[in-house]
């Protein structure tokens, strides 16, 4: 195995134990690119170009990364042109890096449980901060009588996510009321935290590995309208129907088909009964989860999904109900794994509870959501 680097990489690179060329000293780009008179395409392909030379590369050659798509197509068509015993190969879809991604060995797997660990500590530093502020006319108040506000819960999450040593990829889901209907509205930073509201945590951090943890909580503060606790305990039910079913061997796309049975059998709309909808289950029951937040495999019914579970699969099960009109949505998600006996690990050791309490807050009975 050869690895070209870059020059101030060189003590990152030398830790993997590779054959080693420092591209800088071999195949220096600011020379290629004087060469090339500051076309950077032809520079890029005179340095691909000597790379398959010096490495006598020949036969179909397979290139893969993160790049955009339109400057890659002009590269490698250009490359493709020039090429002698050799053509330009790739892959769509699954390719070698998807599939080897989609399981995960011991290490890994106990990287990505001490991830999900630090993760359900600042969901429950999370709720904490929300079980401490008190409540006036159904909103909550700061200690300085402002209401408290989504932006403001972040802020807090986004200092205890740095203290976990856990970064935001994108911003975490905290979406509350009418936008806990939209599966990936992410949530308003001005919009007042209020009682009885179902509230989406979809929190999905990434630790100093690079590997993601991502896990999904609902809550209602203080006490939940028949409607949505209606559709958390539908949605419960298919959670706890599914992890019984999660064995080595199932089909993926048989697990989707269960949770669409389920739901179906309630009378909710799912993407199966009603392709797009916007109410009701309208996604897939969940993917696995690495070096990205969505990778391989998938729980889907999409075409050509053959893949069943194995040892090393880290997975997302999330099913969940969203209904836009009457202003709610319900998800409960967990990453699991199959370790290396075959048993099922839970990742996001939190619990489920709808309902959270809210010490300063009068009791007060369920009432139905506008």
């Amino acid at each position: 195995m050869t690895l070209i680097h870059g020059s101030m990489e060189r003590d990152n690179a030398a830790r993997t134990g590779y054959n080693l060329v420092d591209r800088d000293q071999r195949y220096n780009p600011y020379s290629l690119i004087q060469k090339h008179e500051g076309n950077e395409l032809e520079a890029q392909c005179d340095y691909l170009l000597q790379v398959i030379s010096d490495f006598k590369l020949q036969g179909r050659i397979g290139f893969y990364g993160q790049a955009d798509m339109g400057a890659t197509h002009m590269l490698l068509s250009t490359l493709a042109d020039r090429l002698e015993n050799a053509e330009v190969s790739g892959e769509f879809g699954e390719s070698l890096f998807t599939v080897a991604r989609e399981t995960k060995d011991a290490a890994e797997l106990a990287d990505l449980a001490e991830l999900g660990r630090r993760t359900c500590l600042v969901v429950g530093e999370v709720q904490e901060f929300l079980q401490t502020h008190a409540v006036r006319d159904e909103s909550l108040m700061q200690a300085d009588g402002l209401p408290l506000t989504i932006g403001d819960v972040r802020r807090f999450l986004q200092f205890r996510l740095q203290l976990q040593g856990l970064a935001e990829d994108h911003s975490t889901i905290f979406a509350q009321g009418s936008e806990s209907a939209v599966p990936h509205n992410a949530g308003s930073n001005d919009r007042i935290l209020q009682l009885g509201q179902s509230i989406i945590f979809d929190i999905f951090p990434r630790g100093e590995s690079g590997y993601f943890h991502d896990m999904t909580r609902t809550w209602c503060l203080a006490y939940a309208p028949d409607d949505v606790q209606e559709a958390w305990d539908h949605t419960k039910a298919l959670f706890d129907k599914v992890m019984a079913h999660f064995q080595i061997g199932t089909p993926c796309r048989d697990l989707q088909a269960l949770a669409c049975d389920h739901y179906e059998s309630l009378n909710h709309r799912t993407l199966r009964s009603h392709p797009g909808t916007h109410e009701g289950y309208v996604h897939s029951l969940g993917h696995g989860i690495g070096l990205d937040v969505h990778e391989g495999p998938s729980l889907s019914l999409r075409a050509g999904n053959d893949t069943t579970l194995q040892l090393g699969h880290v997975i997302t099960v999330e099913p969940g109900l969203y209904y836009p009109d009457p202003g709610y949505g319900v998800r409960i998600e967990d990453a699991v794994a199959l370790d290396a006996a075959g048993q099922l690990q839970c990742l996001s050791q939190y619990p489920y509870d709808l309902v959270i309490p809210m010490p300063k807050a009068q009791a007060m009975g369920p009432r139905t959501v506008r």
